[in-house]
């Protein structure tokens, strides 16, 4: 294994022990201490008044709103600029300003806090190093604490697929069970998907596999009318798989495309890939890539990278040379894809001037997130090297 190689994994480890000490000084799990929250009613209103405007879509007034208070102190306001960077809603999405906020946000006892666990808790799912799934479960588990039940799913997800935790597929079900008794459907899915299935073991169970997803359509379908993206988006993806309930297309297209109009961007993204599978006409095809263009540039990793390898492709008459551009803003976005494709353009010096190390270096990178691509190419690219 080659110095450099050593040298970037060993930093990636250094960076996420540190992070893990740092958090356990503060919040140590003997002792929850926390700051009392700074209330003043005009600044409560002014907060709820940014609220309002980024409902609206005025989302960068709003975060200059909550910027401003965050500033000074408010934690409820730390909490939705976090979210904002987070997000990219008004501004380009940086994950270490979100970090940065919801770090200082958690500190206070106030009514965001277990929402704000749940979301560092996300953060680490998506940071580089080998601890960094470890962190994410201390995390998950705070934020269940604080009575954030939305926090079991992601506990759930943790042991059924072993990240930063001895994989327990009871202890799975357990948390998917917790999460879909508080009406979060992706759980009931996630469990129906292990007994439809028989997964690892668990013994299947279609008929009880079926009334979990009959309830969670239910929900689903109530939750879209009172608007939510994220509900039209989770109907259309059962539909367009058709793993637990029948095919639909019909169905898929008319909830998916749901989700992309009300602002969704994975939505954006399903709805714009499902339309390419199918679509022969120009102007189809150009409103689907527009949907793409249009969650890529709000930071959604997918499409980022699908519209890199399209304009890699020359695709929708997309030019090469720009998908360089897309697949960096990709890797700022965390995404394995956009790691794997630049590592490949720098191993080959395509679009790129040559550089072995670079590619080492990115496909390393998209390793560390669970990446399988980035793991084959990792393994070519320093067997090529002779470093294995």
């Amino acid at each position: 294994m080659s110095t450099e190689h050593i040298r970037n994994g060993f930093l990636a480890f250094i960076v996420c022990i540190l992070m893990i000490i740092f958090l356990f000084l503060i919040f140590d799990q003997r002792n929850n201490s926390s700051k009392s929250a700074p209330n003043d009613p005009q600044v409560n209103e002014a907060i709820n008044q940014a609220r309002t405007l980024q409902k609206q879509g005025n989302l960068d007034e709003a975060l200059i709103i909550f910027e401003k208070h965050a500033l000074q102190g408010y934690p409820g306001a730390m909490f939705h600029t976090a979210k904002s960077y987070s997000r990219g809603w008004g501004v380009k999405p940086d994950l270490e300003k979100a970090r940065h906020y919801y770090l200082l946000a958690i500190q206070y006892s106030y009514s965001y806090r277990g929402e704000n666990a749940y979301e560092l808790g996300r953060l680490f799912q998506r940071s580089l190093g080998p601890d960094c799934n470890t962190v994410a479960v201390e995390w998950f588990y705070k934020s269940l604490g604080w009575r954030f039940v939305k926090a079991s799913l992601q506990l759930g997800i943790h042991y059924e697929k072993g990240l930063g935790v001895d994989q327990n597929i009871n202890k799975a079900i357990d948390y998917y069970q917790i999460a879909s008794a508080a009406g979060h459907e992706q759980a009931a899915i996630k469990y129906a998907r292990l007994l439809m299935k028989g997964r690892y073991g668990v013994t299947p169970d279609p008929d009880k596999a079926y009334a979990l997803i009959e309830l969670a359509i239910v929900s689903l379908n109530r939750k879209v009318k009172n608007g939510s993206s994220t509900a039209a988006k989770q109907l259309g993806r059962l539909y367009r798989d058709g793993e637990l309930i029948e095919k639909d297309p019909q169905k898929a297209h008319k909830w998916l495309l749901q989700s992309a109009q009300m602002g969704n961007t994975g939505g954006m993204h399903d709805f714009a890939r499902m339309v390419l599978m199918d679509a022969q006409q120009p102007e189809k095809q150009t409103e689907a890539v527009a949907w793409l263009r249009k969650a890529a540039e709000q930071g959604h990793g997918g499409a980022i990278t699908a519209i890199g390898r399209f304009h890699l492709e020359e695709k929708y008459t997309l030019k090469q040379e720009e998908a360089v551009y897309w697949f960096k803003k990709g890797v700022l976005a965390k995404h394995g894809g956009s790691m794997e494709e630049l590592a490949r353009l720098y191993a080959a010096g395509l679009l790129v001037e040559e550089n072995q190390g670079e590619a080492i270096k990115l496909a390393e990178q998209g390793s560390l997130l669970g990446h399988l691509g980035c793991e084959r190419l990792l393994k070519k690219l320093l067997k090529s090297r002779g470093s294995i």
